[in-house]
Formats: structure tokens, sequence, C-alpha cells
């Protein structure tokens, strides 16, 4: 019964990863294994406690660690089971009837997994797991009014939870609500401005038209920014614009001698559109002296707009800054020769 325990605690801090909908980028509970535990040590732990249940079925302690386990091995099915003789056994509680909804979930049984998720907030009305896995859920039944109402009440209680937050603009894109997804979008990256799914919500947003965030390509990374927003219609750097460029810095004074491409675009003002992007190597230079070497560093600017394609839609920026590295010169984008500077 001690290894029971301590396998109970293990299991209780296990982390929830995403994934995705095949449906539609969604992001959903998975179980993935704890970091201390190898999938070989899992499957040992498994092995014991099937022991375990098939010689005391009635321990309800048993059966939810078994099942919780075999969820981590991604094995929903074969867990549902166990979760269910849990919830069972011990009416009522809630870390069962949570995971017995994942193991719902995971099966493609959606109506018992919202029902599960449904009782869970019946007992526990801000419950933010349940609230957002029932959002999933719905989300996934394209039920998106309800999905909606499960998301705006969880990020009542936890503003950042990105599942809430990234489904969300997911929704109000289906709903055709251009003008919520775009502030959806822009609240998602406010809280979780990096990572692959930052990624994805830019490329959503320059969709809509909106480029107040960009991705920029340098060597095998993409890093995600806000726009440089400069002081109105000067070169000055503002707060924002200089850490965007401290970044951008940290970056590429740590990779190989490729160049780091600088182009400003700013429509019917070519001096503008020079004297920001001067402003920029400069900064860059001071504060990372390493840049200044070996011509680490070309500007380019032009007086005309940039255009652009994103996930297939053309667009059109009239005052736009973009940074880009390419590890080789045969990678490296093309650009049109009008106006085109360099320093």
């Amino acid at each position: 019964m001690k290894r029971l325990a301590i396998l109970c605690i293990i299991v209780s801090i296990f982390s929830i990863g995403c994934s995705k909908d095949p449906f539609g980028n969604i992001l959903q509970p998975k179980p993935q294994k704890q970091q201390q535990l190898t999938r070989a040590e899992l499957h040992r732990e498994a092995a014991t406690l099937k022991k375990v249940v098939a010689e005391n079925p009635a321990n309800a302690s048993a059966q939810y660690t078994y099942g919780r386990i075999l969820l981590a091995l991604d094995e929903p099915r074969q867990a549902l089971p166990h979760l269910k003789k849990a919830s069972a056994l011990t009416r009522n509680n809630i870390d069962y009837l949570l995971w017995l909804g994942v193991a719902y979930g995971g099966s493609g049984r959606l109506p018992e997994e919202q029902d599960s998720y449904l009782k869970v907030l019946q007992l526990d009305s801000k419950h933010i797991q349940a609230l957002v896995y029932l959002g999933n859920s719905y989300l996934k039944s394209k039920k998106y009014e309800p999905s909606l109402n499960c998301y705006q009440r969880a990020l009542a209680l936890q503003p950042d939870n990105d599942q809430a937050l990234y489904n969300r603009a997911i929704i109000y894109q289906r709903l055709q609500r251009k003008s919520a997804e775009r502030q959806a979008w822009k609240l998602y990256l406010q809280a979780h401005p990096s990572g692959t799914l930052a990624i994805k919500a830019v490329e959503r947003l320059n969709r809509l038209d909106d480029f107040s965030y960009r991705n920029h390509h340098l060597g095998r990374r993409v890093v995600t920014l806000p726009a440089m927003s400069y002081a109105p219609s000067t070169a000055v750097l503002t707060r924002s614009d200089r850490a965007n460029l401290d970044t951008i810095g940290s970056i590429v004074v740590n990779m190989k001698s490729d160049p780091l491409d600088i182009i400003v675009y700013r429509k019917n003002d070519g001096n503008l559109a020079r004297d920001r992007a001067i402003r920029i190597k400069r900064y860059l230079e001071k504060e990372f002296p390493t840049l200044a070497l070996g011509g680490r560093i070309r500007i380019s600017w032009f007086n005309v707009s940039e255009k652009r394609t994103f996930s297939g839609h053309r667009a059109t920026i009239d005052d736009s800054t973009v940074f880009f590295l390419s590890q080789s010169p045969a990678k490296s984008p093309k650009l049109k020769n009008r106006g085109k500077k360099k320093r």
C-alpha cells in the first residue's frame, strides 16, 4: 500500500500537454509522461497495478492510479473501465470524474466526456480544468456558443489560460466574427508571445490584415515579435522597438557569421524608411558590438508598400520592418529591386 500511495503522488503531478484537433488546430488535454518516468517505467508500474486491481477490484485508488498511468501511455480506451470503476466506488470525487472525462474524450465518446465535466462543475463551479476541457469537447462537437461560454468563465478565473485563449480565437474564426477574432489572437499573443502556437496565431492575425505582430525568420528559428512601432512619423525607437531589437540581437549574435538583413518599407517616404533602417543598424551594433564586424548587418529600404502572402492571403503593408537571416544565400528571400539601398 505504501508503494501505491507513492504512485498516486507521482501520477497526480503528470503534466498536461496539448495536441491538435484533426479538424481545427484546437488545444486539448493530452496526458504525457512525467519527466522522472520513462515509458518503460510507466509500463512497469502499469504491470504492477494491473495485478493490484485484479486482486482487489474494489480498491478505488488503485483503479484510478492505473487509469491515469494508462492515459499517460496514450491508452484511453484501456484506461476508461478503471476510471469508471474508481468513480463508481467513490462518488463525487472531482479528480476521478475529471480524468474519467479525459478518458471518454480520448476514446471519442464526446457526450459522456461532457457529462463527466458537467458533474465536476456541479461540485465546483470554478474548476478551471473542467471548464476548459468541457469547452474543448464542445468545440470538437461544433457547439460553439456553449464552448465559448466555458472559455469565458475559465478566463475570468485565469486570464492567461493558454487553451481558453487560443481556442476562443478559433471559435471566433469559425463564427466569422473577424473583429472579435483579431482581439482574441492579440490577447493570446500578449499572454503567450513565443512558441509554435504563437507563430500560428500571428499567421492567423496577419491573414486578417492585422500586422501588429510579425514572424521573423532567423535561420531555422521563427521569432514572433510585436511590429516595430517607432514614435509617430519618425525614426525614433520606442521601448517596444528596443525590446524587439534586444531579442533579435541576442539571437543573431550567437549564430554563425551569416548576415542579418533588415528591410524597412514606408510608402511614399523613402527618406524615413532609410532613417529607420540606419537607426536600427546603429542600435544593434552599439548593443551587440560583434554585429558591427564583417558586415553582419545589411540594411535595405523602400519607398513602396511591402507585399507579402500569409497562408495564401496576399497583403499590402504600407509601413513595415522585416528581419531575416538565411543560413545560405540560396535560401534568402528574393526582393524586388525598387529603390533598394544597402549599407
